[in-house]
Formats: C-alpha cells, structure tokens, sequence
C-alpha cells in the first residue's frame, strides 16, 4: 500500500503544458533538455524575427546603397584608367613633339649650313674682288702700255731712251692693317662634327653652337673688308677733285657703257637687322662705288702725254702772244721735247679729228666721253684716223713745229663742255695716283 502509494506521488518536470481541444485534453512535458531548447529556439526567434523584418522592411535602401557603392567603385575604376590613358596620351604626344623639335632643329642646321656655305662664297668673291682686282688693272695698264706702237718714220730721229710712262692703277697694300683674310680662312664654312657617342640633342646643340661662331667669323672678315675698300675709293676720288672733276659725271657714265637696262627699284634691305647683312651691303657699296671710280678712271687725261720729266715752256691763261706781242688766251700748255718724241693719249678714248687746223698745225683730237676732250698739236706726223678707238698710253702723233710755233713742242689742250681747262691739274692729279699707286 504504502509502495503505491509512493509510486503514485507526482513527478516534478522542468517544464510542462497541456493542451486542450474540445474535449481532447494533452498535457505535453519537456525534460532539461528539452526546455532548454525550446529557450534556445525562443532565443533565436526573438533576434531572427526582428532582423528579418528588419531585412525586408531595409532591403530597397540596403540595395540601393549597394548599387551606389558599385556604381561609384566602376566610376572610380573608369576615372583611373582614363587618367592612365591620358597619361599615356601625353607621354606620346610629347615623344612626338620631341621628335618633331627635333627635325626642326635638323631642318634648321640644314637651312643654317647653306646659308653659311653661301655666305663663304660670297666672302671669298668679295676678298678675290679686292685684292685680285688691283692685279687684274694692273697687268691690264701694263698691257696697254706694252702695245706696239706704229713703225716710226725712217726720217724721224732715235727716241730719246726716256721711261715710257707706266700705269697709274691704284693697288691695296697687302701690310694694311685693314688687309683681308687668307681666301682658305675665308672657305672654312664647315662647322667641326661633335663626338659621335654623344646624345642627339647635344650634337645639335654642339652644331649650333659651332655655325654661331662661323657667323660671328664670317662677319668679322667682312666688316675688315670695308675700310680698305673705303680707303681705296677715297684715294680714287682724291685725284678726280685734284682734276677738278666731279667723280659721278664720269662714274655714271662707265656704268653706262655696260649696256645694261631695267627700271629703278631700290633694292629693299629685309634683314637690315642682321648684323652680317649690313656689314655685306657696306662692303658691296663701297666695292661698287670703288669699281665705277676704276671704270671711269681710263677715260680721265690724268697720264702723261711726253715720256719722262715734262718740261713746261707756255702755261695755261693769258699770256703775250709770241708773234704779235699783244695779250692772248692760251687755252693749253706747250710741253717741249725732241723733235719726232712720241705723243702719247693721257687717256682712252676715240680719235674724233686728225689733220692740218689753222694755228694748231698737224692736230689730234681724241673724245674720251662725258664731254671730255683732249688735243695734241703742232705734231710733225699724226699716227691716228678718225674713228680710232685708242687706249691710254696709246701713240697718236710725234713732237714737230708746224703750225704758230717757234719750236718743236707739243700744245696739249683739255676741254670739257667745249671750254678750254687748265691741264695742269689732271697732270698733278696723274701725279697724286702715282704717288699712291
């Protein structure tokens, strides 16, 4: 009794429920275990269910911000390879520009090695024109002097063994302080090659650097070619005003026997600025105010007309006349030499009379141009035609008396416009080029 009733005592469970449906009843009852996972799945309930409610209330926005995190990542992305390509952009577009400044400077060093070429020819032309040409006039004077004059006459007595008279062209003194360069230092128009190891644009650069210095020379050589010139020109004009002739009367008309043409357009200096140029266009204006002096300067009387040392018997004005004693204008100088002496052109010209007139006696008239005239009279012979063009130095007649005279002499005669002039001053002016011939 006492054992049933022991066994009927109710069991305590952790945790129990009963259940009822109509008339159904159920109790259930969990063990330790049991409640404790059902406090566990109760646990998890209470934080799953409001976090997924969360979810599901958050998912458009959490969505939509994750979209917006992508999309700023890709822009982010994009925004760094475009960078990198421009970057590569740049770095080719400067490696084309180096290459393009590169074959600018090539193209320019090309450019800058004709002109400097050109510059050398024109240098060495200009140094040749200078000192070659004195050479050139006087071998042609000695030329002229040297032609063989006519056969004298069998009854003409022996010359007098006097010097015949030389050439008055003007010669640059090569110990001139001014003198110009060696023609080999004037070519040296090849700038010298940079080390062939070095980098590209310091070759450039070394090139460059070598045609400045040629340039700077090349100027140099030409600005120490002007004062000679100069000095060549002043000495020429010096003896047309000691002949008291104005230079351009006769320059002009040299420079129009060239039988050259074309109108008047002054010649416009664009690269007055550069130094080598105005240094070139002083050299070629004093060379060509120097060549028209040299031109004009065989058509001017200023030689001698008798050979040796002139003897003056009559000079040039008012004087008493020898035959009737009254004053008279004498409108030349009697020169006195041996009878048959040659009478010799004191410059080029044509024979414009030959012949017996009047007073004069036996008489050679030579034009030289310009209005330029020149007479040789009381000759015993005439050794000319009309028409004749002659040289300086030139025979055109031999020392005789015919005519007004009292002796053998010669009556030399220069007129300009028709008008009688002193000749005596183209004589001092023959002297002064022989003095710095």
């Amino acid at each position: 009794m006492r054992m049933r009733d022991q066994d009927q005592t109710p069991r305590s469970v952790p945790l129990a429920f009963d259940l009822s449906l109509g008339s159904c009843r159920r109790r259930i009852e969990l063990g330790a275990a049991g409640a404790l996972a059902l406090g566990l799945t109760l646990v998890v309930a209470c934080v799953v269910l409001p976090g997924a409610a969360a979810f599901f209330a958050f998912r458009d926005d959490m969505l939509a911000d994750l979209g917006d995190r992508q999309a700023q990542m890709r822009y982010a992305y994009e925004d760094r390879l475009a960078a990198l390509r421009l970057r590569l952009d740049q770095a080719t577009s400067r490696q084309f520009a180096d290459q393009d400044d590169v074959e600018s400077k090539l193209r320019a060093l090309v450019l800058r090695q004709a002109t400097l070429e050109t510059r050398a020819a024109v240098v060495a032309r200009l140094v040749e024109g200078v000192a070659g040409e004195d050479k050139t006039a006087a071998s042609a004077g000695r030329a002229r002097v040297a032609a063989p004059a006519p056969p004298a006459s069998p009854s003409a007595p022996a010359a007098s063994g006097k010097p015949e008279p030389g050439g008055m062209e003007l010669r640059l003194h090569p110990d001139d302080a001014h003198a110009a360069p060696p023609k080999k230092q004037v070519d040296a128009a090849v700038p010298a090659a940079p080390a062939a190891g070095a980098p590209l644009e310091e070759r450039i650069d070394r090139l460059a650097a070598s045609m400045d210095r040629i340039e700077r020379e090349q100027t140099m050589r030409v600005a120490r070619l002007v004062e000679p010139v100069r000095a060549a020109a002043r000495k020429l004009r010096g003896a047309f005003d000691a002949a008291g002739l104005p230079p351009e009367r006769f320059v002009r008309k040299s420079a129009a026997a060239a039988f050259v043409g074309g109108p008047y357009v002054p010649a416009e200096r664009r690269m007055s600025d550069l130094l080598f140029e105005r240094e070139l266009f002083a050299v070629q204006d004093a060379a060509a105010t120097l060549d028209g002096l040299r031109k004009a300067l065989p058509s001017v009387p200023l030689r001698k007309p008798l050979a040796g040392e002139l003897e003056l018997t009559s000079s040039f004005g008012y004087r008493t006349d020898p035959f009737f004693g009254r004053p008279a204008l004498h409108t030349g100088v009697d020169l006195r030499d041996d009878y048959g002496a040659p009478v010799r052109a004191t410059a080029a010209g044509v024979v414009a009379f030959a012949g017996p007139s009047g007073g004069y006696g036996q008489m050679v008239e030579i034009d030289h141009g310009a209005g330029l005239v020149t007479r040789y009279a009381h000759l015993s012979s005439i050794l000319a035609s009309v028409g004749q063009p002659l040289e300086a130095g030139a025979v055109v007649g031999r020392i005789g008396s015919t005519g007004r005279s009292t002796g053998p002499h010669l009556h030399y005669e220069v007129r300009i416009d028709g008008e009688p002039v002193d000749p005596t001053r183209f004589l001092r002016a023959g002297a002064v080029l022989a003095e710095v011939r």
